[in-house]
């Protein structure tokens, strides 16, 4: 990843973060289908940067995209 791309990467992990901490964290979210997690321990993942925390910031920031998309 080059410094700018890891910059913008960083960008989208703090926004995530802000709406995931807007919510309860003991609230349990769905993913595939049927795995239930808290958001307590997605904004944990995020933080630590493990591979399941960078996705879940990928697939918010293409979910946010498509939602901006849609508005227009």
């Amino acid at each position: 990843m080059t410094q700018e791309e890891n910059a913008l990467f960083n960008e989208q992990k703090k926004l995530v973060l802000a709406r995931f901490k807007t919510l309860n964290p003991e609230a349990k979210i769905m993913l595939g289908g049927d795995k239930e997690v808290s958001v307590k321990e997605l904004i944990s993942h995020i933080e630590s940067g493990d591979e399941f925390g960078k996705k879940v910031v990928k697939v918010q920031i293409k979910m946010l995209q498509v939602l901006a998309r849609d508005a227009n």
